[in-house]
């Protein structure tokens, strides 16, 4: 295609990826992209960014992302080979025109010519009546394994498919449609066949549907957000074998961490300890009797080096990185395995607040009393039970799209499929990424009052078999654990109680902040996102639009409307109006909790209001008190 279209490295992330079709509008011709040029980004995390990947598609079973294959023998933790993929940064794509089935105008005609192995016609008139205009098919059939084909028509009649014309009949609905032979006159429905790129598991799903090609069910991308993504500065830290456990320990704010920030963790300073015991040379000996030492002096002074290394020595250990973490283990009683699997969300959980570009909710600024508005702000974020609440402005947000699917983006309803490799970087497979600077507001829950709640609802927390040597610390640490290995990306059933209510939870919570933001900004709910970190009990909100009206719009509400958003969340979300459906079938709908699917990593799952105020659930039946409960 000679010409050209430019678009915005965001637009390149959603809606022009390879496989994807679109209009080229400047001349009028629908097309696929074949291939992304890109600059490798590595300034970047690979490894971190391919965790949150790993993390994603863990929910799909093997066969059903064939191409993401697993390099462990472990089948219970995914893990993806660093060395076949590429970060890359969108700065061109490649097109070609799809599908090459070009469409008669001319209602007494309307045949359909296939040009897929030639050449495009070079003037848009039928060859067969001479009268109509010939335009592109804008049908084509798609498959949930990923297969994109032009549609097919073919006359058992005449054995033939050279005369067939499609015929709308004044529908606008496929099943109106009909294929007619210009040569027998035999008619028949439009039909998509078997996929023939696939055998699917469920032959009921093995047939291809037919779809206008701009349909939003022909291409859904897949992609991961990281909130801060750690650049080269935190290189050294990252190439730490217990950097998990140390992103866990700032999380909790454990005594070793204080007044240190992660980024001065680093092989060079924490590698090795001096373990060599103070020696007195025959030198020395001489000296110090020379000076009138006696041979018991030397020796109590060579017992008090040798005690003030050893006391060194320990200290130097206990705020080693294996220090730390053994601390960490020992107070909490959670396994290392546990660690390593949430390290990443503490991660993210804690970048923020050592950005230095955050406003605390919570923090007492001097002597001088709130303000009223401040006030406010803070006795309603204490009734909906959070502990902290954060304004982070020039957020880095990362997008890194990996993937896409076709007719279904849930797991197992489709195959997840790679981007092609790319030639020109060692047939890796790409991954597309972008980062921009955002606000977020940063909310998270208090975890005593998720305790106390869970034990008020029947559902006790169980910490039995667990050695911790400080409870409190291993109350809050079991929220982590419990939520390390849920399947949080699949409905989460009775069998795991604790998961269900605390995710749900903060889930539902997360969804409701969303909505009422977007209202209070004036932005439609697709320009806010959020970002669930259920390990660390957290979740962010955040502008997911590089500029326009999105710009400064969190500030904004944390600055001029925080009572005002929090207030609603806490007053307005409580009715549907599908209520009492709604409230009868879990109180979740698109009306009260749903949001896009653009904005939610866990397909709109595990939510419903009774979670906050009280009521029928599902799975676990009815919930006598909720979150917002005033009794808590």
């Amino acid at each position: 295609m000679g010409r050209k279209m430019r678009r915005g490295k965001q637009q390149v992330l959603f809606n022009y990826l390879p496989g994807k079709t679109f209009d080229f509008e400047r001349v009028g011709t629908i097309a696929r992209i074949t291939s992304i040029r890109g600059i490798p980004k590595t300034d970047l995390s690979l490894n971190l960014i391919l965790r949150a990947i790993e993390d994603e598609i863990s929910a799909w079973r093997e066969e059903f992302r064939p191409s993401f294959r697993n390099t462990r023998n472990d089948p219970s933790r995914l893990r993806l080979d660093v060395n076949s993929y590429i970060l890359l940064e969108p700065r061109g794509a490649q097109a070609e025109m799809f599908p090459l089935l070009f469409w008669c105008q001319n209602s007494a005609c309307h045949r359909v010519f296939d040009y897929s192995n030639g050449d495009p016609p070079a003037q848009p008139v039928c060859p067969s009546c001479r009268q109509g205009r010939l335009v592109q098919l804008r049908w084509i059939k798609i498959h949930r394994c990923g297969a994109l084909q032009p549609l097919s028509a073919y006359c058992s009649k005449c054995k033939s498919s050279t005369r067939m014309a499609l015929d709308t009949r004044g529908s606008e609905r496929i099943s109106g449609f009909r294929w007619i032979c210009r040569g027998c006159g035999t008619t028949s429905s439009l039909f998509g066949g078997r996929c023939r790129a696939c055998t699917w598991p469920d032959a009921n799903l093995r047939n291809m549907d037919i779809e206008v090609h701009r349909a939003g069910r022909t291409f859904y991308s897949h992609y991961v957000v990281l909130l801060n993504q750690p650049g080269r500065d935190m290189n050294a830290f990252l190439s730490l074998p217990e950097w998990p456990e140390l992103a866990a320990a700032a999380f909790f704010e454990l005594p070793e961490m204080q007044g240190r920030r992660l980024m001065d963790f680093a092989p060079s300073v924490t590698g090795t300890l001096t373990q060599q015991m103070f020696t007195l040379s025959d030198e020395d000996i001489e000296t110090l009797k020379a000076r009138g030492r006696t041979d018991e002096q030397i020796e109590q002074f060579r017992q008090m080096q040798a005690q003030l290394q050893s006391s060194r020595a320990q200290t130097q250990q206990a705020s080693s990185p294996a220090g730390i973490a053994q601390t960490l283990t020992q107070r909490t009683g959670i396994p290392d395995a546990i660690w390593q699997r949430a390290g990443q969300e503490l991660l993210e959980a804690v970048m923020p607040l050592q950005s230095g570009t955050t406003k605390e909710l919570f923090s007492v600024s001097g002597p001088a009393p709130l303000s009223t508005e401040r006030q406010s702000a803070v006795d309603v974020a204490r009734r909906l039970g959070l502990s902290r609440l954060t304004l982070v402005t020039d957020f880095p947000i990362t997008t890194a799209t990996y993937g896409y699917s076709r007719a279904d983006y849930r797991p197992n309803m489709c195959r997840l499929n790679p981007f092609p490799p790319d030639p020109d970087h060692h047939g890796k497979f790409p991954i597309f990424v972008d980062m921009v600077q955002a606000d977020a507001l940063i909310l998270r829950l208090d975890p005593q009052r998720v305790w106390t709640w869970l034990e008020l609802n029947g559902f006790s927390p169980n910490l039995t078999g667990v050695a911790a040597a400080d409870n409190e610390l291993a109350q809050r640490a079991y929220f982590v654990q419990l939520l390390a290995s849920a399947p949080l990306r699949e409905t989460l059933r009775a069998d795991t109680p604790q998961a269900r209510m605390v995710f749900g939870l903060l889930h539902t919570f997360s969804h409701l902040s969303v909505r009422k933001a977007a209202l209070l900004c004036g932005l439609d709910r697709t320009s806010l996102s959020e970002y669930v970190l259920p390990c660390a009990l957290t979740f962010a909100l955040y502008c997911n639009h590089r500029f326009g009206a999105t710009i400064g719009a969190l500030a904004a509400l944390f600055e001029q409307s925080l009572a005002e958003w929090l207030g609603q969340i806490y007053t307005a979300t409580r009715r549907c109006v599908y209520d009492p459906v709604c409230t009868d079938q879990g109180g979740t709908c698109h009306a009260c909790t749903h949001l896009a699917e653009t904005s939610c990593r866990f397909f709109n799952l595990n939510l419903g209001r009774a979670f906050l105020f009280g009521g029928r659930d599902p799975e676990l039946g009815e919930i006598q008190i909720g979150y917002f409960d005033p009794s808590l």
